[in-house]
């Protein structure tokens, strides 16, 4: 097993917890229509899939979006109920902080859209400090388990994906990074991810 000199960490439900439930309720109470029709025109097509892949912008998923239902909501309030979803993670805050001070290179990778992103960079503005290589499925135009963003991540680590340790809480993204050489693991819980950690000679505390 090769020495891990680069940590990836998913963003959904490992860093960050969030809410699709609250995406929808927020929308539908700024575009005026139900919480279903959010849920059909959003998440039952392919329109939340081509925002997060970067097909579209956060200006054209708006518009496409007001044109599906039928009505103009304002834009910046839009972008703002699609990205306030997340609270901090809390049992993972001390095992990043341990992780940081080994001076360990640690990076996002993550599927997520423009709205989501920016707003999680700008409420919880230290992971931008802490994972300063940050690859997302809207930058890199593909969405995990694909092959592309895997390989998109391992040209930002600049080390070979035997040295890249990844932990993602959906068991197809652990797989198809393996697929990908890179050393991955299932995330269940801060304690067993620093036991993971462990086993491969990055020892915290």
């Amino acid at each position: 097993m090769a020495a891990i000199k680069f940590v990836y960490f998913d963003l959904g439900n490992v860093l960050l917890n969030f809410s699709h439930d609250r995406m929808i309720d927020q929308v539908a109470a700024v575009c005026g229509v139900t919480s279903n029709v959010v849920q059909q025109y959003m998440f039952d097509n392919d329109l939340e899939n081509r925002y997060e892949t970067g097909e579209l912008n956060s200006v054209q998923f708006h518009a496409e979006f007001c044109g599906l239902i039928q009505k103009d909501c304002n834009l910046n309030d839009f972008l703002t109920a699609c990205g306030d979803i997340f609270w901090l993670n809390e049992p993972t805050i001390p095992a990043i902080s341990q992780l940081a001070q080994l001076n360990l290179r640690m990076g996002i990778l993550s599927n997520t859209c423009e709205a989501h992103w920016d707003f999680a960079m700008k409420r919880f503005q230290a992971l931008s400090q802490i994972f300063p290589v940050r690859v997302t499925s809207f930058e890199a135009r593909s969405m995990k388990p694909d092959c592309g963003i895997y390989q998109v991540a391992i040209e930002q680590a600049g080390v070979s994906p035997g040295e890249i340790f990844f932990t993602d809480d959906k068991p197809e993204n652990v797989q198809a990074a393996q697929d990908a050489g890179i050393d991955a693991v299932l995330f269940t819980s801060a304690n067993q991810l620093l036991r993971d950690l462990a086993k491969r000679g990055v020892a915290v505390g």
